[in-house]
């Protein structure tokens, strides 16, 4: 009996271990199975969460693309955008470059073996003219060679010289459109032009063919500046003949200039327009116009200039910078009447760099005599943005001085920028008279004060775009 109850009681114990192993493993199995669906369920959400996207309709059908070679719609939301970059450039302009007698004679004794040698004239502006990019002045004489003597004021003619000078103090472009420029008849209108080209200068104003345009795109540093010069011929309106500074022009001659008149403004207006639109199609990032215009001597600009300014505003130039008063005069911010985003820096003289007018040769009496002595440089910065918006971002407006005096040679006519030369006297060569620092003061105190504040405020109205770097 009792051997019968042992096994007896075994079977039921191992029927129970059966039982309660499969209860255990379907419990278990349950867990394992539900824990998988919940985390199946967790990583699809988060995937649609981090991308908000779908599969496209091509990797539904089994294809795959290279992602190297063409990103999916989740790269391009990823990928951030290129940073704006600039490339930025200096631009210097100066004012009227005249040679008269008295610099001429000086040129020669200071030359050897019969050569004329204007480079004292620059010695002191040679750096500042150097350090820009590009440089350029208004060249008011001609150079007609041997067919003329040489002479200043009324008809101006020069040595050939001239230009190795203004080559060592730096300068780029030479600016022909003035009322001088016709002093030799188109002898020297042309002979001058030909002289730049020997030179390797740019000049615009003038033609040697009355097909071209008479302006010029100048690729700075990979900035296209487009550059447009032109002269009123000073007639107040008169057409029959036409002449400028008081010379008939002659048949023919005409075309070989950049030149306007009062009562023919539609035509000079129709044609700026061209020549922008010209150079726009061709590239060119930014617009700077010259002109030779106003009234000999006045510090303020007349209404024809200001109206004339407003219509090339409104044409689409971004800088107008002026000249032939013989003196500096103000400043203005034009705004565009078409597009009243659209702003002009407006300089309506930048005076003499260098002539042999002055208090002493013009007279104390003289309106405005000493301020002859004086003149302006503008310096721009601009910049090309790889956005393709391109802007002046900074002007500097600089004073000059012609410091003129008596040698045992002649009289020399150094040209100091007059800060820089107040603050260092000695190293700029006023302490070589008894005036030079009260004349250079008296004269940069008041270019100051017909220039005012405007320079500066339209530095301050300028809106940077953001930028990554400069390129």
């Amino acid at each position: 009996m009792g051997r019968r109850y042992h096994r007896r009681r075994g079977g039921n114990y191992t029927v129970v271990l059966i039982t309660v192993f499969i209860i255990w493993f379907i419990i278990v199995s349950g867990i394992i199975i539900s824990r998988r669906f919940d985390f199946g369920a967790d990583d699809t959400d988060s995937t649609i969460g981090e991308t908000e996207s779908v599969p496209n309709s091509d990797t539904e059908s089994g294809d795959t693309k290279d992602s190297d070679t063409e990103p999916s719609t989740t790269d391009a939301i990823v990928t951030e955008e290129d940073p704006v970059t600039y490339k930025e450039i200096t631009l210097l302009s100066a004012g009227d470059i005249m040679f008269h007698m008295a610099q001429i004679e000086y040129a020669k004794a200071a030359g050897e073996n019969g050569t004329y040698d204007f480079t004292n004239t620059f010695k002191y502006i040679k750096d500042l003219v150097s350090s820009a990019d590009y440089a350029v002045a208004n060249f008011e004489t001609t150079l007609a060679g041997d067919a003329y003597k040489y002479s200043g004021f009324p008809a101006f003619n020069a040595p050939d010289s001239t230009l190795d000078a203004i080559k060592y103090a730096g300068f780029d472009m030479m600016l022909f459109a003035n009322n001088h420029c016709y002093d030799t008849y188109k002898h020297g209108l042309i002979r001058t032009q030909e002289k730049f080209i020997d030179y390797g200068l740019d000049y615009i104003g003038a033609k040697l063919d009355p097909e071209n345009d008479g302006c010029l795109t100048v690729d700075i540093g990979g900035v296209k500046v487009g550059m447009l010069n032109y002269v009123d011929d000073l007639s107040g309106g008169i057409t029959e003949p036409r002449y400028i500074n008081g010379r008939v022009i002659r048949e023919g001659d005409l075309g070989y200039m950049n030149i306007y008149n009062l009562s023919l403004l539609d035509e000079f207006y129709d044609e700026v327009r061209q020549n922008i639109d010209a150079m726009r199609a061709g590239g060119a990032d930014i617009i700077i116009f010259y002109i030779h215009w106003g009234h000999e001597y006045k510090t303020k600009h007349n209404w024809y200039q200001e109206q004339v300014a407003q219509e090339l505003c409104n044409l689409g130039v971004d800088v107008i910078i002026g000249g032939h008063p013989h003196v500096v005069q103000d400043v203005a911010i034009l705004t565009n009447e078409h597009d009243s985003t659209k702003k002009t820096l407006c300089y309506y003289s930048l005076g003499n760099l260098v002539s042999n007018q002055n208090r002493v040769t013009l007279g104390e009496d003289f309106s405005n005599s000493s301020l002859t002595e004086g003149g302006l440089i503008v310096k721009l910065t601009i910049r090309l943005y790889s956005t393709g918006e391109c802007l002046v971002v900074k002007a500097e407006a600089i004073p000059t001085w012609v410091h003129r005096y008596k040698t045992n040679i002649g009289i020399v006519h150094e040209i100091v920028p007059a800060k820089a030369a107040l603050e260092n006297p000695e190293a700029y060569g006023l302490t070589a008279t008894s005036f030079g620092k009260k004349n250079a003061e008296e004269v940069y105190k008041a270019t100051l004060n017909i220039i005012g504040g405007v320079t500066e405020a339209f530095n301050e109205s300028v809106i940077f775009p953001a930028v990554g770097g400069v390129e």
